[in-house]
């Protein structure tokens, strides 16, 4: 899988914690036996306001089903990481190695405790999802979280299904639902959109189905009564003219799958948000990979 160093913010009177740069370890057959028999800590953020930690509680609540689970600091989650009778949700700080712009993004992790184990790095994982660049606000986010966990908790079960099929570990596995894109309504935020196709007009010439343009106050309330329709989740960075990755993720609101996965370097070809090529490749006309 993708190389990466991992660092976890205390927001405290502490220094944050740094880990080495290492390669995301798959679980093993036993392992995945071990965290479906396990207690999940779902690790909270240090700082005094975080949408992150309102809405990751309300989606846990609403939605967790597959192991026991409790709320948990980050100073519980150091103590625990070593015991595998305890997995954890846990938001991180990843850098990759092969991004040349130096950028550190937010993703969530579903990791196994294991004995042993003296970083996060070492941890086996279940699943890992882009969120947002660390300098982005959290609540371009936070209001997702209910689908993208349903995500987790779905990949997790594919892995006992078929702990042998290595090619899952890649999200691009999930374009293999690509093709059900235009059978649905797709809803997207004109910030996410590159200026090639950045109104229904310019996304018609190219995409003749069911879309959207919606402001983030109808997809949050589309998300909270989950309907039946897909949404784009662009990780991009808020500062334009700033180099980097896009993350281009296509979630189903009501079923929690993972419809498409791409992602492209920033550059003056290829702005931040979804491409004209993605588009094509939704409809067919383009290979996905």
């Amino acid at each position: 899988m993708h190389m990466r160093k991992y660092i976890i913010l205390l927001l405290s009177m502490c220094s944050p914690f740094y880990f080495a740069k290492a390669q995301s370890k798959l679980p093993e057959k036993n392992e995945i036996v071990w965290f479906f028999n396990s207690k999940t800590g779902i690790v909270l953020e240090n700082g005094f306001s975080s949408f992150y930690n309102a809405y990751i509680k309300d989606a846990v609540k609403e939605n967790w089903k597959i192991t026991p689970y409790e709320f948990i600091k980050t100073d519980e989650f150091e103590k625990r990481m070593t015991d595998s009778s305890y997995s954890f949700l846990v938001l991180t700080n990843t850098h990759f190695e092969r991004d040349k712009a130096d950028a550190d993004y937010n993703f969530i992790n579903l990791l196994l405790g294991k004995k042993g184990v003296k970083n996060i790095t070492e941890m086996p994982e279940m699943g890992s999802l882009p969120l947002s660049y660390t300098d982005n606000e959290d609540d371009d986010y936070s209001y997702k979280l209910s689908v993208m966990i349903e995500f987790l908790q779905s990949r997790a079960g594919l892995m006992k299904e078929r702990p042998d099929f290595l090619s899952m570990r890649y999200l691009k596995y999930y374009n293999k639902n690509t093709p059900e894109i235009k059978l649905k309504t797709l809803w997207v935020l004109e910030k996410n959109l590159a200026p090639e196709i950045n109104s229904l007009d310019k996304i018609r010439k190219t995409y003749p189905y069911e879309i959207k343009i919606v402001t983030e106050e109808e997809l949050e309330d589309a998300i909270a009564k989950k309907k039946d329709y897909l949404f784009l989740h662009c990780v991009m960075p808020e500062e334009k003219g700033k180099e980097g990755w896009t993350f281009k993720m296509i979630f189903g609101i009501a079923d929690g799958r993972l419809y498409y996965y791409n992602k492209h370097t920033i550059s003056s070809k290829k702005p931040a948000g979804l491409l004209k090529s993605d588009l094509k490749k939704m409809t067919g006309k383009n290979k996905l990979f």
